[in-house]
Formats: C-alpha cells, sequence, structure tokens
C-alpha cells in the first residue's frame, strides 16, 4: 500500500491503482514513443506492481497498529521474491513480451538482493537468463529493450509521485528520472496550479489523470482484519491532476 499523512487522516492508495495510474500516463505518451508491441507493453505497465496485496502474507501495520507504507516495508528477502515470482509467472502467462519488460522492472527492483540470498540469487540468474531467450526471440538488441523498458521505468516513477504527492507547491523543478529517449525528465506545478513535465513527451498539449484512494480519519488498528475490513467498507474519492504543456 502506498500511505500518506495529511489534516485529513491517512491516505491509502492500493499498488495495483499506482500500476493503474501509470498505465493511464503511457496512454498519453507521444505515440513515436510506443513499441511495437503497445498493448502487451500497456498490460506490463499497469500490472508491473500488481499482486502485492495479501494480508495474510504481509503486515501492513506497525507496531503501534498504524498503517505502513509500502517504503516502511520490512518484509524479508525470501517472501520479496516470493510476490516477484507471481508477477513474473502472471507477466508470462500473458506474454513473452509483457513479461520481458516486468523482467527488467523486477531486477531494478530486487537486484540488490542476489549478494544477500541464495533464493534471490537463482531468480535473478534465471531472469538474466529469460531476458537472454526473449531479446533473441524477438531479435533485438538489448539495448533496444532496455530503451522500451524505459517506457515503464517512466511512467511507473511518475506515478509514485503523483500517488505519494511529491510534486512541489512551488514552480521548482522535481527530476522524475532518465528514461524515454535517453532523457531526464522534470515535474513542477505551474502558476496556475496544473502540472508540467519537461521534456514534453505527451500526444497532447493538455490532459488530465485521475486514482482512487480512500482516506482513513481511524489512524490505529487492533489488527490486519481491522484494517481490511475498513478499507473494504470505506467509500473512495478521486484525486486528480491536469497537465499542460
Amino acid at each position: 500500500m502506498i500511505v500518506r499523512k495529511t489534516h485529513q487522516g491517512l491516505h491509502v492508495i492500493f499498488q495495483a491503482s499506482h500500476g493503474l495510474l501509470a498505465g493511464k500516463i503511457a496512454e498519453q505518451l507521444m505515440v513515436k514513443y510506443r513499441p511495437p508491441l503497445w498493448l502487451e507493453t500497456l498490460v506490463a505497465v499497469v500490472e508491473h506492481d500488481d499482486q502485492q496485496l495479501d494480508y495474510k502474507e504481509k503486515n501492513y501495520l506497525s507496531e503501534l497498529g498504524i498503517p505502513l507504507d509500502f517504503s516502511e516495508d520490512s518484509t524479508g528477502a525470501i517472501k520479496s521474491i516470493k510476490r516477484a515470482k507471481r508477477v513474473f509467472v502472471q507477466a508470462k502467462s500473458k506474454s513473452i513480451w509483457t513479461a520481458l519488460l516486468v523482467s527488467f522492472h523486477l531486477d531494478f527492483l530486487y537486484g540488490s538482493l542476489k549478494e544477500k540470498n541464495v533464493k534471490a540469487k537463482l531468480f535473478l540468474n534465471a531472469q538474466k537468463a529469460f531476458r537472454k531467450k526473449a531479446i533473441a526471440y524477438f531479435g533485438i538488441e538489448e539495448k533496444k529493450a532496455l530503451a522500451h523498458y524505459a517506457l515503464l521505468s517512466f511512467c511507473d516513477r511518475c506515478s509514485l509521485i503523483l500517488c505519494k504527492d511529491e510534486v512541489p507547491d512551488t514552480e521548482r523543478k522535481l527530476e522524475i528520472n532518465t528514461s524515454i529517449d535517453g532523457k531526464t525528465y522534470y515535474i513542477h506545478r505551474q502558476k496556475n496550479g496544473t502540472l508540467c513535465i519537461e521534456p514534453w513527451c505527451f500526444e497532447t498539449d493538455s490532459f488530465e489523470l485521475s486514482i482512487e484512494e480512500t482516506i482513513l480519519e481511524q489512524t490505529k488498528y487492533k489488527n490486519q482484519e481491522e484494517l481490511k475490513d475498513v478499507l473494504d467498507t470505506l467509500p473512495r474519492r478521486n484525486m486528480t491532476w491536469k497537465f499542460e504543456k
């Protein structure tokens, strides 16, 4: 879960929703940046962070009973790799191209575990072997495949910045990452309140994005079951943003 605190309470966004927002961002990109297998690419972008919500496998509460943001997760390497395997299997069941892009992302997320855990090392080595075969299957160079993965990387990071409400209030620019077309992208809030990304990489001069979130006025919970019940019961609201060139 993505959790941020305001005077209203705790704002909760599920990571699958973050993936959907990443997909919405991808849809707005210039057509020239789209890989040949565009739908398969969109699926990879949307589903790259699925298979995360599992109340039996993962603890979403601190010792004080406060919902945790994913960045505060202390899950061990074995459980992290277990979830990574689920994401990869789901992607591969759809297409090799989807799985290739997801595999690049899993390596980005969990590559640091390679020298810390034997199972992680085996999984990551298997992923590397898969990517080599997949790249050969599509008859492209690894450099080209990584260039296509850069699209997922951009959309993922941009979505996360929005979900965590990290865009500065002033016109100060926040770096997104270096990704599409090898360029470094920045996001900032303009004087009229709209958001702008530089360099502009979208097909139209303006568009809107939205995501669903749940606001928890109750900030402490007895157990996971109580948190789950509250999240299932409370209505959601839309967070919206307008982007302009």
